[in-house]
């Protein structure tokens, strides 16, 4: 009855309910902080050590045998505070359940959002085939008009006798520009990434899902990448007219879905799904300090009330003095 419980089954509940806490706390964090993973991991940190502190702290004081007045008061104390603690770290843990409310919608816009990053690469291919076929036709054009504009035939740099053969080189080396090996590369990971991050969306997945940070600098990276590709220009591409300048609007649109979901993630709303969690994660917590005995030198029979002996209450509020070895004098 005496012996502290240092470690029990009660207090292995207890561990679940802080894994749990944990990781809800972290996700419902990241999501109100539109991805801030160093933000979330201080305030699980912050979450789980006021949480071990007064739900652990107040069974340790209930199983101690010396100073127990004083070990009573501050019981009191960590009981009373380990609902207010839990009520305030609760808030980041309601605010995931409300994201995980509309896992479908979020699932959703950030699939379709996904997806349109997709339309960059097509927005690109074909921006770069008109452009090689605009600029083959240019050619053409030159060459068959050299009679009648001589000086535009030689501005483009044709040789009489090697023209066919010069436009041929001329748009090939235009074709290996836009869509050169980096290209291939570049779409070839992105699309990859793509493809596996459309297979694990799911609100529970807050390092993918909650990144949006990341996601929206990805793909601007890439269409920067694929406007530095299209930024050279050969020099007699603006014979007859200037050269367009490549924009995705595949890269807007996932973008712009993307900037929807932050919206969606730091929304403050109220789940009901968060009252039942909370009541389950509360009585684990509480539970080792349920099971521990108090100890039989106690004068205390729990929190509210004070033993009984042989009918009368043992009156301790003056007469009482608590000693080293846990025993009382009564004066």
């Amino acid at each position: 009855m005496n012996e502290r419980l240092k470690f029990s089954w009660g207090h292995i509940i207890a561990f679940l309910a802080i894994i749990c806490v944990s990781y809800i706390s972290f996700m419902g964090i990241t999501y109100l902080t539109n991805g801030d993973f160093n933000y979330a991991l201080i305030g699980m940190g912050i979450i789980d050590f006021f949480f071990i502190l007064f739900f652990i702290g107040a069974q340790q004081f209930k199983a101690s045998g010396v100073k127990m007045k004083r070990k009573m008061a501050l019981e009191r104390i960590f009981l009373l505070c380990s609902i207010v603690v839990f009520l305030i770290g609760m808030i980041p843990m309601a605010h995931f359940w409300t994201v995980k409310s509309q896992n479908d919608e979020i699932v959703d816009q950030f699939t379709s959002s996904i997806s349109n990053a997709h339309n960059l690469f097509v927005d690109y291919e074909k921006y770069s085939n008109d452009r090689i076929n605009n600029y083959e036709k240019e050619l053409t054009q030159v060459i068959e008009n050299k009679d009648i504009e001589p000086r535009a035939y030689h501005t483009a740099g044709f040789i009489d006798g090697k023209a066919e053969i010069q436009k041929e080189n001329m748009v090939k080396t235009l074709r290996l520009q836009l869509l050169s090996e980096n290209y291939d590369s570049l779409k070839t990971l992105a699309t990859k990434w793509i493809d596996e991050s459309n297979q694990g969306a799911s609100t529970w997945n807050v390092f993918l899902l909650g990144n949006t940070k990341e996601i929206k600098k990805s793909i601007g990276s890439w269409d920067k990448q694929l406007k530095d590709f299209s930024a050279y220009e050969l020099s007699n591409e603006v014979i007859n007219k200037a050269v367009p300048k490549f924009n995705s609007k595949g890269a807007t649109d996932a973008i712009s879905g993307i900037d929807q979901l932050t919206s969606a993630f730091t929304t403050k709303k109220f789940s009901i799904i968060a009252i039942p969690f909370g009541i389950i994660v509360y009585l684990m917590l509480i539970f080792p300090y349920i099971i521990q005995s108090r100890h039989s030198k106690s004068p205390y029979k729990n929190i509210f009330k004070k033993k009984v002996n042989n009918g009368f209450s043992i009156k301790t509020e003056k007469s009482e003095k608590d000693t080293d070895d846990g025993t009382f004098r009564i004066n």
